[in-house]
């Protein structure tokens, strides 16, 4: 696996880097200060979250149930990032502004029954890995769906065309080592959820 090569590149993405992060506080933003704007189609985002975590009502060995749902819906989710990126950049674009603003969302709804600790608790532990995760990952999906723009564009320059492609090919490879990063954080980070996270909000 190419791991130098990996971190290396970061490097040079650290405006796609920038974008996602940008993208994805603007969501926050928007989610915690104009929820009601939104409250229809967050509310159907949240029942498919509901939906995810009733999987596991019921079940004997909660915590490895709950890590286990938790692991599996964020890994795929992870590598839907990156790939459908190459449909022009357009999903991870929405994946950050949708994920932001349920966070928003979320995190206002909280502060209205809860304090600002409970609030922390319950999304710090397993946040501080899970959200970089995902922008790094929505960051290598834009890159490769510019670099798609960048090679039909560049149709009639070969050159430019050539050049893209090239970018195209070397950052596909990159993928293998960054999909395993990504999930890799993913999965500690749904063990840190289902155990770390669920015993403080007890707590």
């Amino acid at each position: 696996m190419k791991w130098r090569e990996l971190f290396k590149h970061f490097g040079e993405m650290k405006h796609y880097l920038i974008a996602s992060v940008l993208v994805f506080a603007a969501g926050l933003v928007l989610g915690t200060m104009y929820p009601d704007r939104f409250q229809a189609f967050l509310d159907q985002q949240m029942q498919g979250l509901e939906k995810i975590s009733g999987l596991v009502k019921g079940k004997e060995n909660l915590n490895l149930w709950l890590f286990i749902v938790i692991f599996l819906n964020n890994a795929i989710k992870s590598l839907m990032f990156v790939y459908l990126g190459l449909f022009f950049g357009i999903l991870p674009l929405m994946v950050l502004l949708v994920n932001g603003m349920l966070l928003g969302y979320v995190i206002q709804y909280q502060m209205e029954a809860q304090s600002l600790a409970y609030v922390l608790k319950g999304i710090l532990p397993h946040g501080i890995l899970e959200i970089p995760a995902i922008i790094v990952a929505c960051a290598y999906g834009l890159r490769l769906g510019i670099l798609v723009i960048k090679m039909i564009g560049g149709l009639f320059s070969p050159k430019r065309s050539g050049n893209a492609a090239a970018e195209f090919k070397r950052v596909m490879r990159l993928t293998r080592p960054l999909i395993l990063l990504v999930v890799g954080t993913l999965l500690l980070a749904a063990v840190v959820e289902s155990t770390v996270t669920l015993w403080l909000l007890k707590g």
